[in-house]
């Protein structure tokens, strides 16, 4: 997660010096209405509590999926709301022993959702931005894989309903093409604990945290 994130932060550094160096290039997009499409990669990882001999580990995946961006209020806000498939979870490995024994099971928790991100974003006129939203999620697959080659799904296992807070920061050329950077802090426990959705639970918890890399498009916006 080091690495990626430092990846991360050197392309919208080069993206800003780029962009600062291009003040006339003033985008469309600043206070037009876009339909776009968007599509990267996912690093998922659960954060884990009370889960003895659980350690977890990122599992990499993506998003997909439409959105709207619609200037609101103040000269540089903007609203977008997403539609995306969201493939999250994580790599796993449980540790028991019994007497000197010591044992390791790895395996993979795979969730699905489509999600619908709520974002609000200050966008200036060379195409940079930064976003902030909460994001809604519903749960369409759950499947774990391992340990060894058995695949079982336990969709029954985790809450239908995810809900997330999301911060971003991405950068749109003048003619629509763009790219974008977003952490997903999960705020809910993702497992069901027989009380409902996320209903209070004194037992074990995940909660999904993500990092998601991706390219996204706004049609028109070079007219």
């Amino acid at each position: 997660m080091k690495k990626i994130s430092l990846i991360a932060l050197a392309l919208f550094t080069s993206l800003a010096v780029f962009s600062q160096g291009q003040p006339q290039l003033r985008t469309q997009t600043a206070r037009a209405t876009f339909f776009g499409i968007k599509a990267g990669a996912n690093w998922a990882k659960f954060d884990v509590d009370e889960f003895p001999g659980t350690s977890v580990n990122n599992k990499t995946s993506l998003h997909a999926g439409v959105f709207l961006n619609l200037p609101i209020g103040a000269r540089n806000l903007n609203f977008q709301p997403e539609l995306l498939y969201n493939a999250v979870g994580s790599k796993m490995r449980t540790t028991t022993t019994v007497g000197s024994v010591t044992t390791e099971q790895p395996y993979e928790q795979d969730l699905s959702y489509i999600s619908l991100p709520l974002m609000f974003q200050i966008r200036t006129p060379n195409g940079l931005f930064i976003e902030l939203g909460p994001q809604p999620s519903f749960l369409i697959s759950a499947k774990q894989e391992g340990p060894g080659n058995t695949d079982t799904d336990n969709k029954a296992s985790f809450d239908k309903f995810d809900l997330a807070m999301n911060a971003g920061i991405g950068f749109t050329t003048r003619v629509g093409f763009g790219v974008h950077a977003r952490y997903s802090y999960g705020l809910t426990n993702v497992l069901e604990d027989g009380g409902g959705n996320n209903s209070p639970n004194d037992g074990p918890e995940l909660k999904n945290r993500v990092l998601q890399v991706g390219l996204h498009y706004m049609f028109g916006a070079n007219k």
